[in-house]
């Protein structure tokens, strides 16, 4: 399908739960960058309540890996939330996040890396990053079939955390 004809019904704005939860959001779809505050405020309410309602039991099972994966805010939502508010699949994306995180997988071989950044790699004392991707589909919106990567740092301690996630732009 022409990628004109997908991107004219994507509509000016989507309104979406919060996964496991009767709370609506409405995500402003338009890439210019006024948009970016309120994807941001979205964001930060979302991760709030996704802790809230975890009750200091902070993870979801990651199936591919065998793992928990940790969410915790200063590190979860400050990255993920920068790149959140660049585009509305990655707005989405979090709001998903419980499927996101369970689901993600990858058939690459080389999804692991031990190639820390100096800064907040460092600071919150990641040994690996692990990157997995997530596929959303819908057979009757088209703008909702798109991929997400996540990133997962492993802690020296062993602990898996929820590092990034951002939509992959295809072509």
């Amino acid at each position: 399908m022409n990628k004109d004809v997908i991107k004219s019904n994507v509509p000016e704005y989507i309104e979406t739960n919060l996964q496991k939860t009767n709370i609506m959001f409405r995500i402003p779809t338009k890439k210019d960058v006024e948009q970016r505050p309120i994807r941001r405020i979205i964001v930060e309410n979302a991760y709030r309540r996704i802790l809230s309602d975890l009750q200091g039991n902070n993870y979801i099972r990651n199936e591919f890996l065998g793992e928990n994966v940790y969410i915790l805010f200063r590190e979860s939502y400050l990255k993920a939330s920068n790149n959140a508010v660049r585009n509305w699949q990655t707005t989405y994306a979090i709001l998903k996040i419980y499927d996101v995180i369970r689901y993600a997988s990858t058939d690459e071989t080389n999804f692991k890396s031990k190639d820390i950044k100096k800064g907040s790699q460092r600071k919150n004392k990641y040994v690996e990053l692990i990157k997995l991707k997530y596929s959303f589909k819908n057979e009757s919106k088209t703008y909702l079939n798109f991929d997400v990567e996540v990133v997962i740092g492993k802690k020296s301690n062993g602990m898996h955390v929820q590092y990034s996630l951002e939509y992959i732009k295809n072509g």
